[in-house]
């Protein structure tokens, strides 16, 4: 199987983190981010991930791969139940978690962004999507106030989860995604159990935070 992605893709994240939580072996290949031919051949669409399982068999939908993934695995890693909160909270922060993403991904070296055309294909589009990256750049401070606000919330719903090891949910797979894409901004606060929920699944997906290169 091979599942392509692009690495600052907070869907892809999703999709990614399956294989990883359920020790499944799969062939990543990350694309261009201005390459619209490949994905629109396999789905008619520009859109990733795309799980291709055979020449003639595709999934483009990021949890319909985790739940196939799950289901051919047989003992799959999601066992615990899902949270309504905390996938309300996921949903109601990525406005603000992207807008402080986006223009740092744009910057940033990931695989998806190696030629100068796929640069700027992506701050074409994310820029007509969110405006204009100087004025976002310059909404950080009152952006990194919210959001650290919004992290005290959450640290609060995670606190359950502290003695929780090897067992997750598709919250978890939901959340996570989100919660990494913060890892590129420079100056988040994180409460204790967010840091260190995000950095055992982590660890366990085997996909990297990008703490090291935030900008």
């Amino acid at each position: 199987m091979k599942l392509y992605v692009y690495e600052h893709c907070p869907f892809c994240v999703r999709a990614r983190m399956i294989f990883g939580l359920n020790n499944v072996p799969v062939e990543l290949v990350m694309l261009p981010n201005d390459d619209e031919e490949t994905p629109i051949a396999m789905t008619g669409k520009k859109m990733l991930p795309i799980l291709e399982i055979s020449k003639n068999e595709t999934i483009d939908e990021s949890l319909d791969i985790v739940h196939y993934i799950a289901e051919i695995r047989g003992a799959s890693c999601l066992t615990l139940g899902r949270d309504s909160k905390i996938e309300s909270w996921a949903e109601d922060a990525s406005k603000t978690i992207y807008e402080l993403a986006i223009p740092r991904w744009a910057y940033s070296d990931f695989p998806e962004f190696a030629s100068i055309s796929a640069r700027q294909y992506f701050i074409d589009k994310k820029q007509g999507a969110f405006g204009g990256f100087s004025a976002l750049v310059a909404r950080t401070p009152a952006l990194l106030d919210e959001i650290n606000q919004r992290l005290v919330e959450l640290d609060v719903m995670l606190l359950n989860k502290d003695n929780i090891v090897n067992e997750w949910s598709l919250t978890d797979v939901i959340l996570f995604p989100v919660v990494r894409s913060l890892s590129i901004v420079k100056g988040v606060e994180w409460p204790r159990s967010v840091d260190e929920w995000r950095c055992r699944l982590a660890s366990q997906s085997g996909i990297l935070l990008h703490d090291e290169v935030a900008i």
